[in-house]
């Protein structure tokens, strides 16, 4: 269960909306496999919902499967792990009549550091059409819980998956914060600050107005929950600030006609003790005295027999 931002784990669980049959199970090492996997293997239903989270996951190792799917291929358990963070998912039926079965939810145990589970589930969300924690079957969603997680039922269950929606939600509410305050600085710097050779003012306000449109951008995407929109918002702010400080932000002069017609190369003599400067023609600097083409390199005839032989 997702507690506290200290806790170590969440158990999440959530309604299966959708399966199909395009991965398989590799019977020699029970590792997940695509559907053409050309060795012996079984059929698996993964589900929209342990699907997305494999492809959320940026490093993950290969997921095993714990427990191997019999003749229902939508009855498993596997588990993987990506950098600091441990996902297990088990997949069971919760409803149906008999031997039809028509309605699966998945139990996500989630283990490693807040911000990475809290991550993985805010980007989860947000790619899912559905709230993952309403069930088609209420009442046999709440009888099942009853009987497997005395600890959860449907409220406590959608709680743990706002609590790390929220956490991810307000890390990002914080950036953008503090992206709105330092774009405040930098202006109040720009305003106060006069062109010279190396920054310009003009081009330095571009940049604010810059940041300030990504700001913008970057609250849409917050409102929308897209993480790697905000993130990359976020980046081109930063880009943008850093480029606009009077302190930071380096802007070349155009360089005129004129100051093309001779460029000059000034090379600090080292084994001079005196401060001097010698300065070279870049036209100039590669001539290298070289042999003058008239003059005549003596020739050694070996073919001549000396007066010895």
């Amino acid at each position: 269960m997702a507690e506290g931002n200290s806790s170590k784990s969440s158990t999440l669980l959530c309604q299966v909306k959708k399966a199909d049959a395009n991965h398989r199970m590799d019977e020699a090492t029970n590792l997940l496999r695509s559907k053409h996997f050309p060795s012996p293997c079984k059929v698996v239903y993964l589900g929209n919902v342990a699907n997305t989270i494999i492809s959320l996951l940026e490093h993950p190792e290969t997921p095993t499967f714990t427990t191997p799917p019999s003749y229902n291929e939508q009855k498993w358990a596997l588990e993987t792990t990506s950098g600091q963070l441990k996902i297990s998912i088990r997949s069971v039926s919760y409803w149906g009549l008999g031997l039809f079965n028509s309605s699966y939810l998945n139990i996500i145990k989630l283990e490693g550091p807040m911000n990475l589970r809290s991550r993985l589930i805010y980007d989860l969300v947000s790619s899912l059409p559905d709230k993952p924690w309403e069930f088609k079957h209420l009442s046999s969603a709440k009888r099942w819980m009853r009987k497997e997680f005395a600890d959860i039922d449907e409220k406590v269950n959608q709680n743990n998956w706002q609590e790390l929606v929220k956490y991810s939600n307000n890390r990002f509410i914080e950036v953008l914060e503090l992206m709105k305050q330092t774009k405040e600085k930098v202006s109040k710097k720009v305003n106060l600050t006069d062109s010279n050779q190396y920054w310009n003012c003009e081009r330095a306000k571009v940049s604010i107005a810059s940041a300030d449109f990504d700001l913008d951008l970057a609250r849409g995407a917050l409102a929308d929950g897209n993480a790697p929109a905000i993130e990359r918002a976020i980046a081109r702010i930063e880009a943008s600030l850093i480029e606009a400080d009077p302190e930071t932000g380096v802007h070349d002069s155009p360089i005129e006609t004129n100051d093309l017609t001779k460029e000059i190369i000034v090379i600090s003599d080292i084994g001079v003790t005196e401060d001097k400067v010698i300065e070279a023609n870049v036209n100039t600097i590669n001539q290298i005295d070289s042999i003058s083409q008239e003059e005549v390199l003596p020739l050694i005839d070996l073919t001549t027999k000396t007066e010895e032989e």
